[in-house]
């Protein structure tokens, strides 16, 4: 049966210290006038987490993107950063045992655009909070500590509503992912694998009252998932996992590799308006890594099949563009490739976008964030964000913001998509 919940915990004191630090930020204190009518991008805010407990926001409409905010005293390193829509960042704290959600101050309200100063909500508490995850509004955080999944609407936390709106437990403590389905009225939760307790090897799905409707342990060694408009993807040992809801009834279908059933799936990307899923895919154990045994490919969860697309270098690491149309595969040496997913061919790459990837001792990988025809990548041995456009499928640099530091996840905050807004109150 799941576990349902319905209170935070919360460390009053920390929490006052937090927002008190928040409110310490460089945002101007004197209105700026605005145009009534401003692209999108006037309403954008890039948020880049280091490797310190602090963070900064960037103002993007500026010609020279220039720091608002800088909010320092946070809990520790962030762990994970992401947010739904762009209202709201979650930003994990595993070791510390929390997840913070942080107020980008940029977004639409009513077809206007409004520009508030950036602020910390609260926090939330709960053991080892590792994946975080979202479809559509609804955001989730997996504590490996307890096996919980808790979610979250954006909105609702924008209004200062911090309570879950769902926590379920499919069993005990394990290294697991949840997340929404598409609509967000049924979620997911891992199920642990009595046989190796660490990892699930399975689903369940349940409705928005908490109650279990359907379940799968189809899917040995679960690491990754991602989802879309069509459905969640979950990465397997033996291929992948496609859940999509018809009605209230779960449906569900394993992905396989085109031409070698020993490739399974441990980390899974995708975008709401693109129907394929990005995926790293690899043969577990083999040893050493090679291109001939880990892969970036596309899963098709109409054909029921995911293909490579060729590169001629191991991954570092990856992501998929705002509108899903491109893939973007940092490799090892510090090219960055960017591919059409529809297609899987490589249409342009960046020669030494970063610095290679060391092959020894700790190292920080660069992180990726993404809006309308812009792309965010982290430059962490430079102290600097990358802004790339993708003009026909080719990558170039448009702007580096200095950063100072070791730069390391970062997130768009604002208005993402690409269209004009009129400017609402009196921006900061």
């Amino acid at each position: 049966m799941p576990l349902l919940r319905s209170s935070p915990r919360r460390t009053a004191g920390a929490l006052a210290a937090l927002v008190l630090l928040a409110a310490c930020g460089d945002d101007p204190a004197s209105p700026e006038a605005r145009p009534d009518d401003a692209p999108a991008s006037a309403f954008r805010r890039l948020l880049v987490t280091d490797t310190l407990p602090f963070a900064r926001i960037y103002d993007l409409a500026a010609a020279t993107p220039t720091r608002v905010d800088s909010m320092g005293g946070l809990p520790g390193r962030v762990s994970y950063l992401y947010s739904p829509r762009g209202r709201v960042a979650l930003a994990h704290f595993r070791a510390q045992h929390r997840v913070a959600f942080i107020d980008g101050g940029v977004f639409e309200q009513g077809g206007a655009g409004v520009r508030q100063a950036p602020r910390l909500l609260g926090l939330h508490e709960g053991t080892l909070p590792t994946h975080g995850n979202y479809l559509g509004g609804v955001a989730s955080v997996f504590f490996d500590g307890t096996g919980e999944v808790a979610f979250w609407d954006e909105q609702m936390v924008a209004a200062g509503n911090l309570r879950p709106m769902l926590t379920v437990r499919a069993g005990p403590a394990h290294h697991g992912a949840g997340m929404a389905k598409p609509g967000g009225q049924f979620v997911s939760a891992s199920i642990q694998d009595p046989r190796n307790p660490a990892l699930p090897n399975g689903i369940v799905v349940y409705d928005r009252s908490g109650r279990a409707i359907d379940s799968t342990r189809t899917c040995p060694g679960l690491h990754g998932l991602a989802g879309n408009g069509e459905g969640v993807l979950y990465g397997c040992a033996d291929g992948a996992l496609h859940v999509a809801m018809q009605g209230s009834t779960p449906r569900f279908a394993k992905i396989a590799h085109a031409s070698d059933a020993r490739f399974g799936v441990g980390t899974v990307w995708a975008a709401e308006g693109q129907p394929r899923f990005l995926v790293r895919m690899s043969i577990r154990g083999a040893s050493p890594a090679s291109t001939a045994n880990r892969q970036i490919g596309v899963a098709d969860a109409t054909t029921r099949v995911m293909a490579p697309i060729a590169l001629p270098e191991l991954d570092w690491t990856a992501a998929i563009t705002y509108d899903g149309r491109h893939a973007l595969v940092l490799g090892q040496s510090g090219t960055l490739y960017v591919a059409d997913v529809a297609t899987r061919q490589v249409t342009g790459q960046l020669a030494r976008a970063v610095a290679a990837m060391p092959t020894s001792g700790t190292f920080v990988t660069p992180g990726f964030a993404e809006a309308a025809g812009v792309v965010y990548m982290t430059n962490p041995s430079q102290g600097e964000v990358l802004e790339l456009t993708l003009t026909g499928g080719v990558p170039a640099v448009a702007r580096r913001i200095r950063t100072g530091g070791t730069p390391e996840r970062v997130v768009v905050l604002g208005v993402r998509t690409d269209r004009r807004l009129a400017a609402a109150g009196h921006p900061r």
